[in-house]
């Protein structure tokens, strides 16, 4: 308990701490925000929270949009503050739909050759039609070190306290310790890098059946050109999951959630429960002028698990259209 009070109570000491430098950045400010939308054809519709898949193909129209404003009170301190929705509205299964509602602040601070910061993450999704039903709440506050290595290096690395919320069961409700560390290696003068990263996360569920270890690896080549006088961004992904969950006794089929893909009630089947995953994805940001990007994106996932519910294959293709301010 004592652990998460002090990761929840550094956001707001800085907060309270920055104010009378707030007053002061109205002249120190940048106001950056996009609109997009676009339409996607999944081959599986699944909601990644649930860790299971519907067995069913749809195609969607995707939108978004997000505002962040960047205040710089004094030359070493950024606060950025965001806010961000994006949108699922699908063709045949419209109890798929979903709105998710991104709320952000972050305070990082340069002292050279380090930077530290903090930062607090808050979305709430909604599932159901035009996203009419509540969903899940969920809460992220990190701590981060980060670190120029040379001219070509950057590393970060961030403790992370979270808090998932479902409206439906609190079986799944759930206490998230987590760490994260990141390597950027830039080259090419720095239009290209290398991204290699390591997430590992403990999770306390209300229900000892949901309780888990997951090990993340990622890695990602960007790459960013300029073709007809357009800014352009190639990206290759690839990301590996473990998520070992607690060795448990099952009985019956409790613990039990009523799945909202499904309207199925479904329950852990095995006392020994791992899930794995491989993804690859990759996009291409096409800058069309200084405003308009057309961005095309494929991902294709292999889920396996032994639990029948969490394995399965799953490929998304999207194209967006996209403005920036």
């Amino acid at each position: 308990m004592q652990s998460v009070l002090r990761i929840y109570t550094l956001p707001a000491v800085m907060c309270l701490a920055m104010t009378p430098l707030l007053a002061q950045a109205e002249k120190k400010a940048q106001l950056n925000g996009y609109v997009e939308g676009g339409f996607e054809h999944d081959s599986n519709v699944t909601v990644d929270e649930l860790n299971t898949s519907a067995d069913k193909s749809d195609q969607a129209w995707v939108f978004g949009a997000g505002l962040d404003a960047v205040l710089k009170p004094v030359d070493p301190l950024i606060v950025t503050l965001g806010y961000s929705l994006s949108g699922k509205r699908y063709q045949s299964f419209d109890q798929f739909d979903q709105n998710i509602h991104l709320l952000s602040a972050d305070i990082s601070y340069d002292v050279d050759p380090v930077t530290i910061g903090t930062s607090y993450h808050y979305s709430q999704a909604t599932l159901g039609t035009n996203g009419s039903d509540p969903f899940l709440d969920f809460r992220r506050a990190s701590v981060y070190l980060g670190s120029l290595i040379g001219e070509d290096v950057y590393l970060l690395a961030s403790l992370q306290d979270k808090r998932k919320d479902f409206d439906d069961s609190d079986a799944r409700d759930a206490d998230i310790r987590g760490i994260s560390l990141d390597s950027f290696f830039f080259f090419n003068q720095a239009q290209s890098h290398f991204l290699f990263g390591l997430d590992g996360d403990r999770e306390d569920a209300q229900a000892d059946a949901f309780d888990n270890d997951l090990l993340r690896f990622r890695a990602a080549l960007v790459h960013k050109f300029t073709l007809g006088g357009g800014a352009n961004r190639l990206r290759l992904g690839w990301r590996y999951e473990n998520r070992e969950y607690d060795e448990v006794d099952i009985i019956g089929s409790e613990p039990t959630f009523t799945n909202p893909l499904t309207d199925d009630v479904t329950g852990r089947t095995t006392n020994q429960r791992a899930d794995r995953a491989h993804i690859l994805d990759a996009s291409w940001r096409i800058g069309l002028n200084d405003v308009f990007s057309l961005e095309p994106s494929v991902s294709w996932g292999r889920y396996s698990s032994n639990e029948e519910s969490a394995d399965y294959n799953r490929t998304v293709a999207r194209v967006t259209l996209r403005a920036g301010f």
